[in-house]
């Protein structure tokens, strides 16, 4: 069955879209292990970031979370399609989920080089 496409434009699309976005955090969050601990991450990020380093570098530092968390939600949409698609093990499946994996963690080396450089520079 074809899924019916929504022709709203304006501000009604910009709402529904929130509304969206709004249910992915929500689902991810709830399904996945990984993205709560990015998340709860976030108000200690905020803390140090904010009370320690001055406004440039802690919107640079907030910013990098979240991209993080970003990486992760597009991961966990990986994961979830290709489970969709394959249940059963496959190769070609691993290696996309590798390959999100791996989109997390080269994000997560990006956030950590980031933080030594304002601390140390």
């Amino acid at each position: 069955m074809p899924i019916k496409k929504s022709i709203v434009t304006g501000v009604a699309h910009f709402f529904q879209a929130t509304g969206y976005s709004i249910q992915g955090l929500v689902s991810t969050y709830r399904s996945e292990i990984a993205f709560k601990q990015e998340v709860a991450l976030v108000p200690v990020i905020l803390i140090v970031a904010w009370f320690f380093f001055g406004f440039p570098y802690a919107l640079l530092l907030t910013g990098m979370w979240l991209i993080v968390c970003a990486f992760e939600l597009c991961n966990s949409a990986i994961e979830n399609i290709a489970d969709l698609v394959m249940p059963e093990k496959n190769e070609f499946i691993k290696r996309a989920k590798d390959a999100g994996s791996a989109a997390v963690g080269v994000a997560v080396v990006a956030n950590l080089l980031t933080w030594l450089y304002v601390i140390f520079v």
